[in-house]
């Protein structure tokens, strides 16, 4: 009798979802340990992105390379990324975030110590292909998981701190190639590029599952173990119910589904405009300093040392106006102002001026590149959001893959004013898409976005 009793209590009461467990959630020491982790995923994925632009001042002397061939090596790495991203985008919606955080970190660590014994050419671009199917798919992998933890309260400045932390890994690169590549030589940072691996072990044992990815798939108790690490009580997850199983297409066909259609226009659109100026102008700046403005290998270094200070700057703003302004002020300052910024820029001569011009307009496309990351996340629901992130940021590493060769083409024939106006039109496309198609999304629950 008291056996039908309690269960005819506990139908009584109220069921709950993920989703409102972690609403009511405070922050724990397991939600700050995953950031922590995520923020240094994306540091690392940094580092490893930029040591091949400040490494190419040494390596055009060493092996004696054109422009155009600079371009190339330098977009081998982002088309393995555009292919990484896109691959492990499915692999971590169907089998997990962890598998994907531990799996990209691990692989893009120890591919990097490898490009470290090249000597040629072709070695060094196969290498960096290779390590760029890792690197690409770290952030749409860190940036679901991450989102995937936090209450519609404090989502948006967690997930930004991922961003901050990503010109912290350019500015790392910059203080190693400063006191150390002008020494040692360009290999001294792809053998720096190991120590990531370490944090892969930290992953395995101390980040959880995402609960709404568990929730997703069917997994009620290890849903509620997680639940409970990050906070919850018993009571809490007593009548948790699962996020239904949907019948939806996954992958990469329900994108173009009329559901997310628009949104995936916006999303993957916002990518490859801005990142096309983004990563054409970050990957070919030590080249142009020291190439078109006669700079010294130190004091390009140092220049860039500036930039990367700058952009954390950028990207610390971003944290502190997202939930106070939004995130589609991000694109309209980041990427709308930092066009005006590229093409003052670009008439700049002076080499006192050229330091301030470029940290000026690092801090202002940052802020552009930090919304790509936080609004990306919060547009899809959980069994596409780390398919739909990937396939975007694909479209971003797409057009960071063309822009070196063309920008290497505009160094070969001398029109350097075509690279900044190049940078101001693609950054005003990408704030057209975000006007036009984007919801604001500041201050909802992924469930009234339609992305829980």
């Amino acid at each position: 009798m008291a056996e039908y009793t309690n269960k005819k209590y506990a139908d009584l009461q109220p069921s709950c979802t993920v989703d409102s467990v972690i609403e009511k959630l405070s922050i724990s020491n397991t939600h700050i340990f995953v950031v922590i982790a995520a923020a240094l995923g994306f540091m690392f994925d940094s580092f490893d992105t930029y040591i091949v632009s400040y490494a190419m001042p040494s390596i055009i002397q060493e092996w004696n390379i054109s422009p155009v061939v600079n371009g190339i090596l330098q977009s081998t790495g982002l088309w393995g990324m555009f292919l990484g991203a896109i691959l492990w985008g499915p692999i971590t919606d169907k089998f997990g975030r962890k598998v994907g955080f531990i799996g990209t970190l691990l692989g893009f660590s120890l591919l990097t110590g490898l490009t470290a014994l090249t000597n040629d050419v072709y070695t060094f671009g196969i290498l960096r292909f290779v390590t760029g199917l890792c690197l690409g798919g770290m952030i749409p992998v860190d940036t679901a998981l991450t989102s995937e933890y936090i209450s519609t309260k404090h989502r948006g400045r967690f997930t930004s701190v991922l961003t901050v932390l990503w010109p912290v890994g350019m500015l790392i690169a910059a203080v190693l190639s400063l006191h150390y590549v002008t020494v040692y030589g360009w290999r001294v940072l792809f053998i720096a590029g190991v120590v990531p691996a370490l944090l892969s072990f930290l992953i395995r044992w101390k980040v959880p599952e995402s609960p709404r990815w568990l929730s997703s798939k069917g997994r009620l108790d290890e849903t509620k173990e997680v639940l409970k690490k990050l906070g919850a009580t018993e009571q809490d997850v007593a009548n948790l119910e699962l996020q239904p199983l949907t019948e939806e297409k996954a992958g990469i066909r329900a994108l173009f589904e009329p559901k997310y259609l628009k949104r995936f226009i916006l999303t993957a659109g916002y990518y490859f405009f801005g990142y096309f100026g983004y990563y054409g102008f970050l990957l070919w700046l030590p080249s142009i300093l020291s190439s078109v403005y006669g700079l010294t290998m130190t004091k390009t270094f140092t220049y860039t040392l500036f930039v990367a200070i700058a952009a954390i700057l950028g990207r610390a703003t971003a944290f502190w106006t997202i939930e106070r302004f939004g995130r589609k002020q991000l694109f309209y300052v980041g990427f709308g102002l930092g066009g005006v910024a590229a093409l003052l820029f670009g008439l700049i001569q002076n080499p006192v001026l050229l330091v301030w011009g470029a940290c000026l307009l690092s801090f202002l496309y940052e802020q552009g590149v930090a919304g790509t990351v936080v609004y990306t996340s919060e547009l899809y629901p959980s069994h596409v959001r780390a398919t739909a992130t990937s396939w975007s940021t694909g479209a971003g590493r797409v057009s960071a893959a063309l822009s070196p060769v063309l920008f290497g083409y505009f160094m070969q024939i001398q029109f350097y004013y075509g690279i900044y106006l190049t940078m101001a039109v693609f950054f005003w496309v990408a704030v057209a898409l975000v006007f036009f198609l984007g919801p604001e999304t500041k201050g909802k629950r992924l469930e009234e976005i339609g992305a829980a």
